[in-house]
């Protein structure tokens, strides 16, 4: 032990002592080996051509596309990418803040939170509709 390592107290949980703990397996995830993508736009423009549930959508539909807080890389450029394949595909996009309570849970502070990130409306060529109100 060095000067760095925690000292914890002794604590006894006499009930818990004579609980049979169950068998522990350890896990490891391996993420799939994929070429990398050439150009990125390209590709996104391709698969949402491609989409039947895009394509069966009646010309002039509202669809909203839902960006988080999580760091995905190039996301201002992706975010752009999808709103102009859905607007050449005939549709009318907007952007939808999707982050639970970052921004302090706000609409006004998810909509800044997405402008830190580079999302704007200026940005990505569609606009922000941030509300934290419910429809029934």
């Amino acid at each position: 032990m060095n000067e760095f390592s925690p000292v914890f107290p002794v604590l006894r949980f006499d009930h818990v002592a004579r609980q049979t703990m169950p068998v522990f397996h350890p896990v490891q995830v391996r993420q799939p080996e994929q070429a990398p993508i050439g150009d990125l736009g390209a590709a996104l423009t391709t698969a949402m051509r491609v989409s039947d549930k895009l394509r069966s959508l009646p010309k002039g539909a509202r669809i909203a596309v839902a960006v988080g807080s999580r760091g995905i890389a190039r996301l201002p450029g992706i975010v752009a990418h999808v709103i102009a394949a859905i607007r050449d595909m005939g549709h009318e996009p907007f952007i939808v803040p999707a982050m639970g309570s970052h921004g302090g849970g706000t609409a006004e502070g998810q909509k800044a939170m997405l402008e830190k990130l580079g999302i704007s409306e200026e940005s990505v060529g569609a606009p922000i509709r941030s509300s934290m109100e419910t429809v029934n």
